[in-house]
């Protein structure tokens, strides 16, 4: 059984296609585009900044329509710039990593190790911004 890793902001989720989605629920996805998957995560996270964690079925389906979008990228970071819980002020950022880095991420996260400054000082650099 293939099992995928997607980085969605600062945890590491395994993700299997096989039981995403049925054969008919994937020819209705394809025509989705990249911009609408985004924004369906810009609202997802406009509506709670931890929907990664409190939903993280909801947060697996994301990744794999992304992930489906763009089977190269195997991260995404959802960033809410603003207050006021507008999909608007939501940032998207898509990235490509290293399956071995995912892997090791994933590890450290089983151990309890793995927490939101290693992620972002490994991946998305948003502190430094």
């Amino acid at each position: 059984m293939l099992v995928l890793y997607f980085l969605l902001n600062d945890i590491v989720l395994d993700i299997e296609p096989a039981r995403m989605m049925h054969p008919l629920d994937a020819q209705r996805f394809e025509a989705l585009s990249i911009d609408y998957i985004a924004q369906l995560g810009k609202e997802m996270f406009a509506e709670n900044p931890q929907a990664h964690r409190l939903n993280p079925e909801r947060a697996r389906r994301l990744c794999y329509l992304i992930h489906m979008k763009l089977p190269r990228v195997n991260a995404a970071q959802f960033f809410n710039q603003g207050n006021r819980g507008k999909a608007e002020e939501v940032a998207a950022d898509f990235k490509s990593l290293n399956e071995m880095a995912m892997g090791m991420m994933y590890q450290q996260q089983v151990k309890g190790e793995l927490d939101y400054s290693k992620v972002d000082d490994a991946v998305w650099h948003r502190r430094a911004a």
